[in-house]
C-alpha cells in the first residue's frame, strides 16, 4: 500500500496534513450495493434487499480495516514519530482504535455523523439509556410513546447494544479478525476493550433540538460548529431572484438533500409531488431535481434547478415553507431561520429529526410509502393557512438565537484540552464496569421480591 501526505488541499488550514490510505476493494459489486441503497431510499425494500445491502457495506468496512491495519511497519513508525497527542474517529467502527493503537495514541475522541447518541455508544461511554422515554436514533419514535411505542422502542435499543456480539455483526467480525492478527500481546485487550478508553464523543447535533436525556460531560454536541453566520454576498442567483420577486404569496423550497439521488424518486412519487405543487399557484415552487420532470412543465410555478442556495433562501423574507427530507443540516437551518418544514425521512436518523421538529410544533410528516398528491397537498395547505406553524418556527428561532449557551468553539476547545490532559475527571469509569443486571439494579430488586415472599409466609 501507499501512503500519501498532502497538506493545504480542500482549504485545509496550514497546521493539517492529510494522510490518504488508498483502499481496493476486491470487486466492483459494491456499486451494485450502492445502487440498491438508492432505490431503497424511496421505497421500502424487501428483506432480501436490506440484509443484501447490508452485507456489501459490511464487506467494503471490514476489508477497508484489515487493508489499514495491514499498512507496512515504516509508515507506522513515521506515525508514531510524529507523537501525536489524540485520535479521533467515528464511532460506528471500531477499526480507527485499533490503528490508534498500533501507532500508540492513547487519547482518543468519538465523533458522530448525525446528531444522536446511539445507544451502542452510550455503553461505550459508561452511560446506559432508558428506553422508556429516550427514542432509539433509528426509530421513528418521539419521547411520549404509548404502549406499543414502548415496545418498538426497547427492541431497537436492545438490538443496537446486544446485537454486537452476534457472529455476523460488523463490529463483532473486526474484533475477531483483529484478535486473531493484530492484537498487541503486552496487553491483551481486544477492540471492545479498548474502545471502553474512548475519552469524549463528539456529536454532529445540537442539543437544545435533542429530545430530554442525562448526559455526562464527556459528549458535547457540536452541530453548529460548521454553521457560521451568514456573512457577505447572497448566494442567490439573477435567475432564483426572478422567482423570488414575481412569486405572489411567497416560495416554497423543496430539496431532498445531497446523500438521495433524485433521478432514483420513482415516477408515481415524482409525478404527486408535481400535481400537488400545481394546486397552488400563488407560490412558486424551488425544487432541487437533477433530472428533468416532463409533467412539471406544465406548471409554471414549479422551478426544477440542480442547485439551490438552501441556507440564503432559508433566511429570505419570500420563504414560506420547507419540505425536505429531515437531514439535520435542513433540519438546523430551518430552526434557525423559523421556517416551517413538512419533512419526508427516508433513511436513517431522518425520522427521529421528523420527531424532533414536530414536538416544536412547526413541522409535518410526510409517509414516504403512502404518499399521493392528496396527502402532500393537504400537508401543504394545513401549514400554509395555520399561522401556529410559522409562529412556532419563529419561536423556535427566537429561543436558539436567544439561549444562554457558549460559544461551540469554546467548548471544543475545552474538551480538547481535557483529552490532552492526564486528568480523567469527567469519565464514567465506574459505569463501564456494570453489567446489565447491576446498572439496572436487577439483582436487588430479586434479592427484595424474594425477601418479601419469605416474610409473607
Amino acid at each position: 500500500m501507499e501512503m500519501n501526505m498532502v497538506s493545504g488541499e480542500f482549504g485545509l488550514p496550514k497546521n493539517v496534513t492529510e494522510v490518504r490510505v488508498p483502499i481496493h476493494f476486491k470487486d466492483t459489486l459494491k456499486l451494485e450495493g450502492l445502487k440498491v441503497f438508492q432505490t431503497m431510499m424511496f421505497n421500502q425494500g424487501d428483506a432480501f434487499d436490506l440484509w443484501w445491502t447490508g452485507q456489501e457495506f459490511k464487506d467494503m468496512r471490514l476489508e477497508s480495516c484489515e487493508q489499514m491495519l495491514n499498512v507496512g511497519p515504516e509508515e507506522i513508525q513515521k506515525f508514531r514519530q510524529e507523537n501525536f497527542d489524540l485520535a479521533i474517529g467515528h464511532f460506528h467502527d471500531l477499526c480507527p482504535i485499533a490503528i490508534a493503537e498500533k501507532i500508540r495514541i492513547s487519547k482518543v475522541a468519538w465523533i458522530t455523523h448525525g446528531p444522536s447518541v446511539y445507544d451502542f455508544t452510550a455503553v461505550q461511554m459508561g452511560l446506559r439509556t432508558l428506553p422508556s422515554y429516550v427514542p432509539h436514533p433509528l426509530s421513528s419514535q418521539g419521547d411520549s410513546m404509548a404502549f406499543f411505542g414502548r415496545i418498538v422502542n426497547v427492541a431497537w435499543h436492545f438490538s443496537g447494544i446486544d446485537f454486537v456480539n452476534l457472529p455476523t455483526n460488523l463490529l463483532h467480525e473486526e474484533n475477531t479478525m483483529y484478535k486473531k492478527k493484530y492484537i498487541n500481546p503486552d496487553t491483551g485487550l481486544d477492540l471492545w476493550d479498548l474502545s471502553q478508553h474512548v475519552n469524549v464523543l463528539f456529536v454532529n447535533g445540537e442539543r437544545f433540538l435533542d429530545f430530554p436525556r442525562p448526559l455526562p460531560i464527556s459528549i458535547t454536541f457540536m452541530g453548529e460548529v460548521g454553521q457560521k453566520p451568514k456573512v457577505g454576498k447572497s448566494k442567490i442567483s439573477p435567475e432564483i431572484e426572478k422567482i423570488l420577486q414575481k412569486a405572489k404569496k411567497g416560495i416554497v423550497v423543496f430539496s431532498l438533500g445531497t446523500v438521495s439521488n433524485t433521478s432514483s424518486m420513482p415516477e408515481h412519487m415524482a409525478s404527486s409531488f408535481v400535481e400537488a405543487f400545481g394546486q397552488f399557484p400563488e407560490y412558486e415552487f424551488l425544487w432541487r431535481m437533477e433530472v428533468e420532470l416532463p409533467g412539471a412543465s406544465k406548471f409554471p410555478n414549479i422551478h426544477l434547478l440542480r442547485w439551490l442556495p438552501q441556507k440564503d433562501l432559508m433566511s429570505h423574507p419570500q420563504t414560506k415553507l420547507l419540505i425536505a427530507h429531515g437531514g439535520f443540516n435542513s433540519f438546523l437551518e430551518a430552526s434557525k431561520a423559523g421556517i416551517p418544514v413538512i419533512l419526508m425521512p427516508l433513511f436513517a436518523d431522518q425520522f427521529i429529526n421528523a420527531k424532533r421538529a414536530q414536538r416544536f410544533g412547526f413541522c409535518e410528516i410526510l409517509d414516504k410509502l403512502s404518499l399521493s398528491a392528496d396527502s402532500i397537498s393537504e400537508k401543504i395547505r394545513t401549514i400554509l393557512s395555520d399561522s401556529s406553524y410559522m409562529r412556532n418556527a419563529k419561536k423556535l428561532s427566537s429561543m436558539l438565537s436567544d439561549r444562554p449557551t457558549p460559544d461551540q468553539h469554546a467548548i471544543l476547545k475545552h474538551r480538547l484540552k481535557l483529552l490532552v490532559s492526564p486528568r480523567d475527571y469527567f469519565a464514567l469509569k465506574a459505569a463501564q464496569k456494570l453489567n446489565f443486571f447491576e446498572f439496572y439494579s436487577l439483582d436487588l430488586l430479586v434479592i427484595l421480591l424474594a425477601s418479601i415472599l419469605l416474610l409473607s409466609y
